[in-house]
């Protein structure tokens, strides 16, 4: 079987036009087949990208050293959870925000915030407490607030739903008045 090879595609123009920059290899210990779905990629302080992959198997990952050129090849990673999407993103501070599951199925849809660029996740706050929450992604505005939008029930309940916070609220593990969670915004 030929391996599935994730593409990695740059763009040095703000998007207007994207070129294949390299691609990574991954199969999935577990099965043994080509399952590889939802990436998310981020830069490490040193320059190597770090790319993680979903699996049945759960997150892969797999690095870069000559900007996205070659890829090593995709082992299981040491972020555990379920065969879900997740986001990686490096916030203004320079401090790392995941947001994943914190559960072995799609529910308790989690901030995490490493300060020691992903060696390790010291800080989280609970987002989504529900089963069926997915597809999280994220952006942070100047003024320093992170939005979180994501769905719920993709198949049944069909709700998109965002959160607001900040660091801050992921460091102290709860929200400020300033904050608020699951905002409806489309059924």
């Amino acid at each position: 079987m030929e391996p599935h090879k994730t593409a990695v595609y740059i763009s040095t123009d703000k998007g207007a036009t994207w070129t294949l920059r390299g691609k990574a290899e991954c199969l999935d210990a577990s099965t043994g087949k080509n399952n590889l779905d939802d990436p998310t990629l981020v830069e490490k302080l040193d320059g190597t990208l770090w790319l993680i992959i979903r699996t049945d198997d759960g997150p892969y990952e797999s690095f870069s050293y000559d900007k996205g050129v070659t890829w090593t090849h995709a082992v299981k990673s040491s972020i555990q959870g379920p065969a879900t999407r997740m986001t990686i993103d490096r916030l203004d501070s320079g401090n790392l925000l995941m947001v994943y599951h914190d559960a072995a199925d799609r529910s308790r849809l989690t901030a995490y915030l490493s300060t020691d660029d992903g060696a390790t996740w010291q800080y989280k706050l609970l987002l989504d407490e529900r089963s069926g929450v997915t597809y999280p992604d994220t952006v942070q505005t100047s003024d320093g607030t992170i939005y979180v939008i994501y769905d719920r029930g993709r198949t049944n309940v069909k709700e998109i739903l965002l959160t607001r916070f900040t660091e801050q609220d992921v460091i102290s593990g709860e929200y400020t008045d300033s904050t608020w969670q699951k905002v409806l915004v489309n059924k």
